[in-house]
């Protein structure tokens, strides 16, 4: 057994035999480490074509202006909620904006998740 492990463990180390190489590691944002090729990852990073980088830009800020918007709607229909004077007819009105003000919140939420997903999917 020990000399089975043995030749396994020199053919392993040995410069004749590769059974996977590592995959090429980027780290810009790392003090000391100068050339990568991971970009950063609040940028997109789906394709090296100009057109797609830039439909994904303006996807990936559109995502983020929704966000926005989807939060301060939930603050201000919360407030509306708050000060209705519990009169029927306007807490009905701020439950559906606290409703759909969370809907657009996790669709921002997952939209920038599938945007993630697909940026960081490479085929080799």
């Amino acid at each position: 057994m020990i000399k089975k492990l043995f030749i396994i463990s020199i053919l392993l180390l040995s410069n004749s035999y590769t059974f996977a190489s590592a995959p090429e590691v980027n780290c810009v944002w790392l003090p000391g480490c100068v050339d990568s090729n991971i970009m950063n990852p609040g940028t997109p990073n789906i394709s090296n074509n100009i057109g797609l980088e830039l439909i994904t830009s303006i996807i990936w800020q559109l995502i983020q202006y929704v966000a926005v918007i989807a939060v301060i709607a939930l603050i201000i229909s919360w407030f509306f909620y708050l000060f209705s004077g519990w009169e029927e007819e306007k807490t009905k009105k701020a439950k559906t904006w606290i409703i759909w003000s969370l809907v657009w919140v996790l669709v921002s939420i997952s939209a920038w998740w599938i945007i993630n997903m697909l940026n960081n999917f490479y085929i080799y």
